[in-house]
């Protein structure tokens, strides 16, 4: 648990100026480590709390989603054996997580971070899923691919920090990125796809489709076709 002097410390009923603070801060802190395992769950949160919040209410509406929110599994490293993900047959999620591990050099996203609640939760296994929405949805992990999921999840959950990323990447131009204008098509597109699609970055219990085909994966779980 953070203390409350922390400066990505979050009361579960912040100001909108703590929630300022905590988001650009913690904005800092992943322009420097995208995977920071307390900073990318309180950007989140200092953002997307009461979105996050309409989603604990959706799923708390079926079984399915009752029973993430009851079992509150991981999905972040110590919870997945890419050991024994590396002997599925090639082209299976699993196997392509593996290798997405291993060709990007990274390991699976740790966080600290305990969730006090529904809300925290989410937040947290948002981020958890981040490496597997690139899977799924096909997009690479090049800067402006980058971006583009950014885009697909603004549209596919309709979370507020996707904007903040997307805005001051377009101001700063880190990374030696070209104006924003030149990529902007593709962010557009990115979010119509995640638009069209059932919300794929964060609801499906990913972990039980290991050694299933990829394209069966994107039907399953509701990925709309890229077009």
């Amino acid at each position: 648990m953070l203390s409350s002097n922390h400066p990505l410390y979050l009361p579960e009923q912040p100001s909108y100026l703590r929630r300022a603070l905590v988001a650009l801060r913690a904005f800092g802190v992943l322009s420097k480590d995208q995977a920071h395992g307390i900073a990318a769950p309180m950007l989140s949160l200092s953002m997307d709390a009461e979105i996050f919040r309409k989603l604990v209410a959706t799923y708390a509406a079926n079984e399915e989603g009752r029973t993430l929110l009851r079992e509150r599994p991981d999905l972040q490293a110590g919870t997945i054996d890419l050991v024994g993900l590396r002997t599925l047959p090639e082209g299976t999620l699993g196997k392509l997580l593996a290798h997405y591990y291993e060709e990007n050099g990274i390991a699976p996203f740790a966080s600290p971070y305990p969730a006090r609640n529904d809300v925290e939760y989410l937040a947290k296994r948002y981020r958890e899923l981040h490496d597997m929405v690139h899977i799924v949805t096909g997009y690479g992990t090049d800067p402006i691919s980058e971006l583009e999921l950014q885009a697909f999840v603004y549209g596919n959950l309709g979370l507020r920090h996707p904007v903040l990323i997307l805005t001051l990447t377009g101001i700063f131009m880190p990374m030696q990125l070209p104006p924003i204008w030149t990529y902007f098509p593709k962010l557009r597109a990115a979010y119509r796809h995640g638009k069209a699609s059932a919300d794929v970055a964060l609801r499906p219990r990913y972990e039980r489709y290991w050694s299933t085909p990829i394209e069966d994966v994107r039907r399953a779980v509701g990925l709309a076709s890229r077009g």
